[in-house]
């Protein structure tokens, strides 16, 4: 049994890792955008952006697949809240990486907004796990 929740937590530690990854590369990638730089980065970072934080995902909902974590904090149930926030921050950002202009920065606020929260739920799993 100690064997099976130490490699879950691992689990989630590693795809926090990786979404730690995509949650630095999206700040860098904002940059421009917030100062109204009329020039976006080249597609590959923002196309290494969502592909980190594909993976990310994918390797949050492995961990689902085995089950609920145990926690003695009571915050099992927040892994699965925060895969459904990640999966949506997912697909705004496919919307805005087909955009060949501008994206709107009410699309760019709800992206930035809904990954925030489930990266901030899956930080308190990994925190207090």
């Amino acid at each position: 049994m100690t064997n099976n929740l130490f490699k879950m937590t691992s689990n989630i530690s590693g795809a926090f890792y990786i979404l730690c990854t995509a949650v630095v590369l999206g700040c860098v990638l904002a940059i421009p955008y917030l100062r109204g730089a009329a020039r976006r980065w080249p597609w590959p970072v923002g196309a290494l952006h969502g592909a980190l934080g594909a993976v990310g995902l994918a390797a949050l909902l492995l961990v689902l697949q085995h089950g609920l974590p145990t926690s003695s904090m009571g915050t099992a149930g927040f892994v699965p809240a925060a895969a459904v926030l990640l999966g949506i921050a997912l697909l705004l950002g496919l919307v805005i990486g087909v955009r060949r202009r501008r994206p709107p920065g009410v699309l760019m606020a709800v992206h930035a907004s809904v990954a925030i929260a489930g990266f901030v739920v899956l930080w308190t799993v990994v925190s207090l796990g």
